[in-house]
Order: structure tokens, then C-alpha cells, then sequence
């Protein structure tokens, strides 16, 4: 985060950490942590001073957590760290791109415009009017149990 200069980084356990929903993952740094002191936004849903107060204390949540969701963290994030931070990185790229040469060779575009802005986890497909979308979307799950939407 230093390196890039972010203050605050969000991300949910489902972005390729192969989690279901559940956990709103949140870094702030020291300068996101000193400016939230004398902001004047409402907090209604999330204040990360809670957790900032419960941390000092010895404790991590001033709220009852999803167990399930961080035993699966904590083996999800063993798995990248087996695997090694850039392996996982290289593999996302890796199938991102053959997905994305899968669609071109099928005839169909990526919704992104622009090559560079494409993503190697996430790969949205302009379908023609020609093509029943929901069709293919039943049989991804009827045949490959594959989850499309």
C-alpha cells in the first residue's frame, strides 16, 4: 500500500479468494485512520474505530463474527501462500487471457473496449441478440455445475 500510495484498500472474500460472501475485508493506513478522526461523514453501517478500539484491547471483533467464513479465510489464504502471491497472480492471468481468446475465437467481444482494461478474473461477454444468454446460463449449471450470471 505504501508503494502505491493507497490509504485504504476494500475488498469482499469473494474476489479471487474463492469464498463465498460474507466478509468485507478492510486495510486502512495510518493517514485513511487520522483523517477518519476528524471527518464529519455519517457511519451508519461501518466504523473501523469499533474494531481499532477492540484490537487495543486485546480482541479483533466488537462484533460477532461468521466463524465459517474465517476458517475458510484463513485456508484460502494458506493456499495463496503455499502457492506463492505471484503464482496465484500469473495463473489469473494465465486462464484470463485464454478466456479471453476463447470468446474472441467464438465471434464474441469482451465488454471491456479496450484491451488493457480487460481483467484476468472476471470476463464480460456482449451476447448477440441472436443468442438466448439465460439459455447458456441453465446449461452451464445443468451440465457442468458451473455458476454463470
Amino acid at each position: 500500500m505504501d508503494e502505491w500510495g493507497v490509504d485504504v484498500a476494500i475488498t469482499g472474500s469473494q474476489k479471487a479468494l474463492s469464498l463465498p460472501t460474507g466478509i468485507g475485508i478492510v486495510v486502512a493506513g495510518p493517514r485513511a485512520i487520522e483523517a477518519s478522526k476528524t471527518a464529519k461523514s455519517l457511519r451508519v453501517f461501518f466504523d473501523w474505530k469499533d474494531y481499532l478500539k477492540f484490537y487495543q484491547l486485546g480482541t479483533y471483533w466488537p462484533y460477532t463474527p461468521s466463524i465459517h467464513l474465517l476458517y475458510g479465510l484463513r485456508a484460502a489464504l494458506d493456499l495463496v501462500f503455499e502457492e506463492g502471491l505471484e503464482n496465484v497472480i500469473a495463473r489469473h492471468n494465465r486462464l484470463g487471457t485464454a478466456t479471453g481468446l476463447a470468446v474472441e475465437a467464438w465471434g464474441l467481444k469482451n465488454c471491456t473496449q479496450k484491451e488493457e482494461w480487460h481483467s484476468d478474473t472476471v470476463t464480460a461477454v456482449i451476447v448477440p441478440s441472436y443468442i438466448d444468454s439465460a439459455e447458456i446460463v441453465r446449461r452451464a449449471w445443468k451440465r457442468y455445475n458451473l455458476s454463470l450470471g
